[in-house]
């Protein structure tokens, strides 16, 4: 038997798999019924303790070809129906990798009551241990989410080079950069470079364009990452912010960012791209927003919304190849209706190369 408690001493009761380990984290859920491999890998998760709502996971087991990073993000993981997989890919079932990954998670509990608890009350801290009072323990003494920097988690410790010489450079300002969101910049004719999100200024100065990446954690935190921003409009510089880079720069030009009461986490978020009139069923995992009355007079103009709650889903400056999406326009998991994006910055940075 294992336990997870929130902050507001709510139990659920389940099964243990994976690690024999405790966790403790922010409490948030995904929507999203495929995928749960990028997911799990993805370094926006870092710190959190994710809930599937989709009932069967384990379903076609895992595979390296799925990750979006080297290893399991999650610090946690609550699912429903724990299953054995079949796929011809797979090499190994969840209970297998979150053992070998040290990290735990529970099975059999009540996903949907403790979904509903989270779109109701907003996402809060947990913690999974083999008793309550055990939990209730890690929680008292556990840091609060938001009050810690998990970019300095997930960035690289030096730089990473991929692709060859000759062709144009991408600098990643990585503060936590999914795998598929640079192999679309490689598919695109780019070489491309990791920086540690503490070394953005050689992103800027070595490179023909700059993309800000996703990313863990309160955005409010990244102070050393504010005269980005004001670098790159003083340099004229092609670049792209994807999720925590789309608040990054947003909070470079002077806006402001709130938390959701449960963000988006899912694959068939719509977004309405108001320059176009189009709608984009597009990938999400985002717990913070940037305030729309923040951005008058930044010389910035909303170009995506999302229509359930209004919230800004992408920015353009309104006279330089500065872009953002709030959203993940990678689509891993999830549909390619944004792929365009990464087209979009490619003609940015060619342009303006010429």
């Amino acid at each position: 038997m294992k336990y997870l408690v929130l902050q507001d001493e709510s139990i659920y009761r389940g099964y243990a798999f994976g690690a024999d380990n405790e966790a403790v984290g922010e409490i948030v859920f995904t929507t999203a019924n495929v995928g749960y491999p990028e997911s799990l890998t993805d370094p926006s998760y870092r710190g959190q303790i994710l809930v599937f709502t989709s009932p069967l996971i384990g379903n076609y087991g895992t595979s390296p070809d799925q990750w979006e990073s080297d290893s399991i993000q999650v610090s946690g993981a609550v699912i429903f129906d724990l299953t054995t997989p079949s796929h011809y890919t797979s090499v190994m079932n969840l209970n297998e990798w979150f053992r070998r990954e040290g990290i735990p998670g529970i099975y059999r509990v009540d996903t949907r009551a403790l979904t509903i608890k989270l779109r109701e009350v907003g996402v809060m801290m947990g913690a999974i241990a083999d008793y309550v009072d055990r939990a209730l323990e890690i929680l008292r003494n556990a840091p609060k989410y938001d009050d810690i920097d998990f970019t300095r988690l997930v960035s690289p410790s030096n730089p990473i080079y991929y692709g060859d010489d000759d062709k144009p450079c991408i600098g990643i300002i990585d503060c936590g950069v999914k795998m598929s969101i640079m192999k679309n910049l490689l598919s695109r004719g780019f070489r491309v470079v990791r920086y540690p999100c503490h070394m953005w200024k050689d992103a800027l100065n070595n490179c023909d364009g700059a993309l800000l990446s996703n990313g863990p954690g309160n955005p409010n935190l990244l102070t050393y990452l504010s005269d980005v921003v004001t670098d790159i409009i003083r340099d004229r510089k092609p670049a792209l912010g994807v999720c925590l880079g789309h608040q990054v720069i947003a909070l470079g030009i002077g806006a402001k960012i709130y938390k959701m009461r449960y963000g988006h986490r899912a694959i068939n978020k719509p977004i309405l791209d108001i320059i176009r009139n189009r709608v984009y069923i597009t990938t999400h995992n985002h717990g913070y927003a940037v305030d729309p009355q923040s951005i008058k007079g930044t010389g910035f103009k909303v170009w995506a919304i999302q229509p359930d709650d209004g919230t800004i889903e992408g920015l353009i400056h309104e006279r330089l190849p500065i872009l953002t999406t709030q959203f993940h326009p990678e689509s891993r998991p999830g549909p390619l209706d944004a792929n365009w994006v990464f087209d979009e910055f490619t003609r940015m940075v060619i342009n303006h190369g010429h």
